[in-house]
């Protein structure tokens, strides 16, 4: 496995945990999504510029994130797996 594949799995396995927490929880900052996932909040904040530019993640007022339309979708779809 190359570091690039390597790097895009620990990506996805990223956004995943992510969209899982806030769909849980509705609304989530990147240090208690941070706290919540046991990782630095700067890992969380470069994967949720990543989501957010992907759609499926917003940035709301003091720095919340929620969950777009897109994102409600994949998380819906990934609880059902």
């Amino acid at each position: 496995m190359s570091y690039r594949d390597y790097s895009d799995q620990t990506a996805q396995g990223w956004d995943r945990s992510i969209l899982e927490v806030l769909d849980r929880t509705n609304q989530a900052t990147a240090a208690e999504l941070a706290a919540a996932l046991e990782t630095h909040p700067m890992t969380i904040e470069r994967q949720c510029r990543h989501l957010q530019r992907e759609g499926y993640v917003r940035r709301g007022v003091a720095g919340t994130y929620t969950l777009a339309e897109e994102g409600k979708r994949r998380a819906e779809s990934m609880a059902a797996d």
